[in-house]
């Protein structure tokens, strides 16, 4: 039994620790190699009071089993202990995080509901709010839509435009940014979060077509075309900020403008001129299909960076300071060169958080939401476009 206690341990450390140190010091220089970590550190960081209760029950497991007897287990015990430790850590960096995010909340955030407040999935729909799954767009993908019950039958003043992320190559409007659904739904917003096709089966301009297209299409359904006296805001998390960014700056007419945009650890340099991140084949090889070399204007003509002109919408930024797929520096770089053109733009960073943050639901997401949610009124429905930058980092 002894053998057996030591062997759990042990085998918890081996597992254990590894995750924890790649969540609460993520290793490597993420501008300079890509790495698949990013997504085991997100999990580990956003659900750290669920690993660290899987901790203790290893822990507590192990030397009930007389492991601790053992040195191998022994060593395994140490090894745990310090992991639990580096979990601690990243909760309390977590609520530093939220602390932090907090300041700029006027209203409530939304609490944790069912499991996800220890799982952070599934995240359930909060009594008030309808959701429907899949809605029929004539000759188009279909959307989900978002909104609340008491609103149903009437005509919403307020069309929140949502595109998921994925890499431009995949993706589903489930799998990220529910608590924001539900924050803005519960505001008086209606959500509508398209679907789109996907590169390189299409083109990534077709893409941005596909999201003006689809905002065009919700204020006409929603709101009842251009000419009514609606707030339209578009918005999108990592390649779906990017889409979003590009929506909002390339917008042809009036039924495609929106009043501002939001983006979530999003891409605005696709040809990574600054080296804000690695490097990555998939842009080259997937999205794009040819090098920067080979095509550097037409990398530029789809990156926001280059795509800032005079009537760009204000934009809200909230990015990751320890995002190690999409570094913070790739949001700050836009906002500078917002803030440079002389446009409205607020960077909001989420201190702690990973890329994808708000795919589980944590405090860290809803409070995120919540300033979501409150930025678009004070800032959208109030009007007052102000252009100071009061990121706090």
């Amino acid at each position: 039994m002894s053998t057996l206690g030591a062997m759990v341990l042990l085998a918890g450390a081996l597992v254990g620790l590894p995750l924890t140190w790649n969540a609460a010091k993520p290793v490597g220089d993420p501008t300079r190699r890509y790495s698949p970590m990013w997504l085991p550190a997100m999990v580990v960081a956003e659900l750290a009071p669920l690993v660290l209760l899987i901790h203790v029950a290893v822990l507590s497991l192990g030397v009930a089993m007389g492991g601790a007897d053992l040195a191998v287990g022994r060593f395994g015990r140490a090894v745990l202990v310090a992991s639990a430790l580096l979990l601690v850590w990243a909760i309390v960096r977590g609520w530093i995080g939220v602390w932090r995010l907090r300041r700029r909340v006027v209203g409530g955030v939304p609490r944790g509901r069912g499991r996800a407040l220890l799982t952070g999935v599934p995240i359930t729909t909060p009594d008030g709010v309808d959701e429907h799954h899949r809605v029929d767009r004539p000759g188009a993908r279909p959307v989900d839509v978002i909104r609340a019950s008491s609103v149903r039958s009437e005509r919403p003043e307020r069309l929140f435009v949502y595109v998921h992320g994925g890499g431009w190559t995949g993706g589903e409007p489930q799998r990220q940014a529910r608590d924001l659904y539900h924050a803005l739904a519960l505001d008086g917003w209606v959500v509508a979060s398209v679907r789109y096709p996907f590169t390189p089966k299409v083109s990534v301009e077709h893409q941005i077509e596909t999201i003006r297209d689809a905002v065009r299409w919700a204020r006409a359904e929603f709101l009842g075309g251009p000419a009514t006296a609606s707030t339209v805001v578009i918005g999108g998390g990592s390649a779906g900020g990017h889409l979003a960014a590009m929506a909002a700056l390339t917008a042809t007419d009036e039924a495609e403008q929106v009043d501002a945009c939001v983006g979530i650890y999003g891409v605005y340099d696709m040809a990574n001129r600054n080296r804000m991140r690695a490097h990555w084949h998939k842009i080259r090889d997937e999205v794009m299909l040819e090098t920067v070399d080979d095509a550097g204007d037409r990398y530029r003509a789809v990156s926001p960076l280059d795509r800032i002109h005079d009537e760009s919408p204000p934009m809200l930024l909230v990015h990751g300071t320890h995002d190690t797929l999409v570094p913070i520096g790739e949001g700050q770089q836009f906002a500078d060169a917002l803030r440079a053109a002389g446009r409205s733009v607020e960077l909001v960073p989420v201190y702690g958080a990973q890329h994808a943050f708000d795919a589980v639901s944590s405090i860290t997401s809803r409070t995120a939401a919540a300033v979501i949610r409150d930025w678009l009124r004070s800032t959208v429905l109030v009007g007052s476009y102000a252009s100071e930058d009061r990121s706090g980092s």
